[in-house]
């Protein structure tokens, strides 16, 4: 009864958080926009006009880091939650060899069947084209490939699991990670954040820290942002055949991985913590609610 009770406010807090998260991140938009229309009348972060994409890049940064170190602390002051909650430590031993792998077989599994459901809906996939080199180059990738790794996983494997730990570790991984998904606002981007987010609560849990989480993190966003790169810039067979590669070597070789495992006698529950069930989430009104805002949200947004 205890932990129904803890896992309810817990969970409450989390959607809170969420919804102060999306909210602080579009008043930094709408107010770094508003900024940079008082300098060059009809400007904005939508329409840059007489800006440099250096500029903007930066300020994409300040907007990100901003968006998430607002609402972390927050948390860390008006919460239970302690700095030692976020596992911003050395983890436990673990095995790289064996969870990149399988964390970018289990990604690109997610990114073919997100691929297919678009292609059902008939959504187009758009993409924002990167910069050929420079300095310019070198901001986007801070800004698609480093901040997302370290902040995402700061706030959603630290903050808001280490909220929901003492419930459990099966309501810790999957509290947060469907909320990671419902902010991105993207039926497709969701359902691979949502399968790349339970695996990455997994390491966390396992490992007791957050870092490995945000290397692998990290690495797929790199993998993403090459296979962007060669999508503008190398010849169509070039860039078709290592987006192949990506979507068949891992999760071939992943599978290979877990097989081998199993046969040794790998269990993914083993080490979790005893808890709630997984949707002792939705014991929470503010929980459940912020859900269902988010999927409408979302649904509003795609039409």
């Amino acid at each position: 009864m205890a932990k129904s009770r803890g896992v309810r406010g817990a969970a409450s807090w989390c959607a809170i958080a969420a919804l102060f998260y999306l909210l602080v991140r579009s008043l930094l938009y709408a107010g770094v926009g508003a900024l940079l229309g008082l300098i060059q009348p009809g400007a904005s972060m939508a329409k840059p006009i007489g800006f440099s994409d250096s500029t903007i890049s930066i300020l994409q940064l300040f907007i990100g880091i901003g968006a998430i170190a607002i609402p972390l602390w927050c948390m860390l002051r008006f919460t239970r939650l302690e700095s030692r909650d976020l596992r911003i430590l050395l983890p436990a031993p673990w095995s790289p060899a064996f969870c990149l792998p399988v964390f970018l077989g289990v990604a690109n599994v997610a990114n073919l069947g997100g691929a297919l459901l678009s292609s059902a809906l008939g959504i187009e996939n758009t993409s924002s084209i990167l910069p050929s080199g420079g300095l310019e180059l070198v901001l986007q990738f801070l800004v698609l490939c480093v901040m997302p790794a370290v902040m995402e996983e700061l706030f959603f494997r630290g903050a808001l699991q280490g909220l929901l730990r003492p419930c459990g570790s099966a309501v810790a991984i999957f509290g947060p990670a469907l909320l990671f998904a419902l902010l991105h606002l993207d039926p497709i981007q969701g359902l691979t954040a949502l399968v790349c987010s339970v695996f990455l609560g997994w390491l966390a849990e396992r490992s007791g820290s957050i870092l490995p989480g945000i290397l692998l993190h990290f690495t797929n966003n790199c993998i993403a942002f090459f296979s962007l790169y060669l999508r503008f810039y190398a010849s169509n067979n070039v860039s078709f055949a290592v987006e192949l590669f990506l979507l068949l070597f891992f999760p071939l070789f992943s599978l290979w991985l877990l097989y081998h495992a199993r046969q040794q006698g790998f269990r993914f529950s083993a080490g979790l913590r005893p808890g709630v069930d997984v949707l002792g989430v939705f014991t929470s009104p503010a929980y459940s609610l912020t859900v269902v805002f988010l999927l409408v949200y979302t649904i509003f947004l795609s039409h």
